[in-house]
């Protein structure tokens, strides 16, 4: 009898800003990072690869569409619309019959000031949340959780150094893909787990800062010029 071919589940994980030296299994001897290297070693690591483009939404154009940012997206961070024109893998999926569900960044368009207007992206769930603060009114789904178990995020900034792990945005990201994953699904399923990590503020729970004596690990490196570039980003 010939055996059905069964579409995978897709566990998406994507981090904010995260270079691949920064991890220990590719060759970060300062860095604790046991579950990345645990998918590295039983996983395929790209070492010869590059990212189409080191600013952030162009990036993610790139790796949701298949395009070059040029063709899909100008090399700005962050612009205003969206051209719905250009197809998104997971509304490829959804097309194709998978239940697909997001929480955290998305950054397709800005969202500086405002709600990232939703494109049509496929995704039945949409737990958007661009940045741990709650500078948005409404629609910020880890901002609205925080403050449904009473805390604001600046308030928890100006209390403690770092953000208690229990209420750390990444931690919020990986309930609500736990939430999903464990549901009851007829169909294949994707989730993206795009948390906000390790993206400024630089706001880890202590538990994990007090695991590194900060004063033995080497400075950045810059140059007195990046400073400028940062800025004319910001």
């Amino acid at each position: 009898m010939k055996k059905v071919h069964q579409p995978p589940n897709i566990l998406w994980l994507c981090t904010d800003q995260q270079r691949y030296d920064t991890i220990n299994a590719l060759g970060n001897p300062y860095l604790q990072t046991p579950n990345i290297d645990s998918l590295v070693n039983t996983g395929v690591a790209f070492t010869h690869a590059h990212c189409q483009s080191p600013i952030c939404t162009p990036s993610r154009a790139s790796f949701l569409t298949g395009m070059y940012p040029s063709s899909v997206h100008g090399c700005i961070n962050g612009n205003d619309i969206w051209d719905d024109a250009a197809p998104l893998i997971t509304k490829t999926l959804a097309d194709a019959g998978y239940d697909c569900g997001l929480a955290g960044k998305f950054h397709l368009s800005g969202a500086r000031g405002r709600i990232e207007p939703r494109v049509n992206d496929g995704y039945r769930v949409f737990d958007w949340s661009h940045h741990p603060s709650d500078d948005w009114p409404e629609g910020h789904a880890y901002a609205e959780w925080l403050k449904n178990q009473g805390y604001a995020y600046k308030e928890l900034m100006d209390r403690y150094d770092y953000i208690p792990e229990e209420l750390h945005q990444t931690t919020w990201c990986a309930n609500q893909a736990i939430d999903f994953i464990t549901q009851s699904h007829h169909t294949p399923w994707l989730f993206s787990f795009n948390c906000f990590d390790p993206h400024a503020p630089f706001d880890a729970p202590q538990k994990y800062v007090d695991r590194f004596d900060l004063n033995s690990l080497p400075g950045p490196l810059f140059q007195a010029s990046d400073i400028e570039a940062q800025r004319r980003l910001s």
